[in-house]
């Protein structure tokens, strides 16, 4: 049974970095709405709307010097307890740069903002895409497979640096308890990341003679996930995933999309062109995920954080179709600084 974080009688004061886009946005609202949260710190740049007197907005640049004394008197004003870092992009972006300043340099200025400031609980968003999509993976990727993403791949390599600096701060700072979510990738109404744009076009490329298996968790699911993790005590490592996976091919007709095979070399240079001229969704790393699995365990999540998905992969895609593209809001990531 999982056990439940210690908190004042008042009601836990949660902090979301990236709360401007997604799904940092997502989370702000269903934080709002739980009545364990006596408070909810709104942390972006640009500064995010409050939608509730609870909820309370700062314009903080992550990436920006001295960002980590600002967090530091923000949650030390407020008496944030816990803070849910989900400033990182959440689809691959030509803006390397900024990407890059915002998910490492502003990871670093949040762990030093949670050591200074009197936060007990840190959970952070990461990616099962991480793990990276090779021929000998197993089956399911337990938390401790190595982290093997294309390092060439700015969107893999800074979460990546990022996963690093997190891990060594739980080590180091072991008065923090400190938990890391690697979802898989996204899908619902709000969804923003590299699978729902793929999902955007009528036809899709996949590489021809392979038909590597899939999943996906939906975007409910990952919020559910989220409280949870704030709620229980568990540290380390958890896959956030849907129940059930899909040949990729299988995935894309459930989702209404005709499969367009391609020869794996042809795969990549169309990626690398069509990136190139930013016509593309990703860079030719990614061709890697059409052709090996990249399938994770969610069994920690379920005994350790009672993570239970509602949707599985089959309805995850479903719903995600059924809302359709009018009902998504425009993509929009952790912003430009948090």
């Amino acid at each position: 049974m999982p056990r439940s974080v210690r908190r004042s009688p008042a009601g836990r004061v949660v902090a979301v970095t990236g709360a401007h886009g997604f799904p940092g946005r997502e989370l702000v609202a269903r934080f709002e709405s739980d009545p364990g949260c006596a408070a909810v710190l709104a942390l972006d740049a640009p500064v995010a709307a409050s939608v509730s007197p609870r909820v309370v907005a700062h314009g903080i640049d992550l990436a920006r010097p001295g960002a980590d004394q600002r967090l530091v008197a923000v949650l030390g004003d407020a008496g944030a307890d816990t803070v849910v870092h989900a400033a990182f992009v959440p689809a691959p972006t030509h803006d390397v740069e900024s990407a890059h300043e915002l998910e490492s340099i502003g990871t670093l200025h949040v762990l030093a903002a949670c050591e200074a400031a009197a936060v007990r609980r840190l959970v952070v968003w990461s990616q099962t895409v991480l793990y990276g999509a090779r021929p000998d993976n197993p089956a399911l990727l337990p938390e401790d497979w190595p982290l093997r993403g294309a390092p060439d791949a700015p969107f893999l390599r800074d979460k990546l640096e990022a996963e690093r600096l997190v891990q060594e701060f739980a080590r180091r700072v072991p008065r923090v308890r400190t938990a890391v979510l690697r979802t898989a990738p996204i899908v619902g109404p709000h969804a923003v990341g590299l699978i729902p744009s793929l999902l955007e076009r009528r036809f899709v490329p996949v590489a021809a003679g392979y038909d590597p298996l899939m999943q996906v968790v939906h975007e409910y699911d990952v919020l559910d996930a989220f409280k949870r993790a704030v709620e229980v005590e568990a540290d380390g490592p958890f896959n956030i995933v849907a129940e059930g996976v899909l040949p990729i091919r299988t995935a894309l007709l459930v989702a209404g999309r005709v499969p367009l095979p391609l020869p794996a070399n042809v795969l990549r240079r169309l990626f690398a062109i069509l990136w190139a001229v930013r016509a593309g969704e990703a860079s030719s790393p990614f061709v890697d995920y059409l052709m090996y699995p990249c399938v994770a365990d969610g069994g920690r999540a379920a005994r350790e954080l009672g993570f239970r998905p509602t949707y599985s992969t089959q309805e995850s895609l479903g719903d995600h179709v059924a809302r359709g593209a009018a009902e998504r809001r425009p993509a929009a990531g952790g912003g430009a600084g948090g």
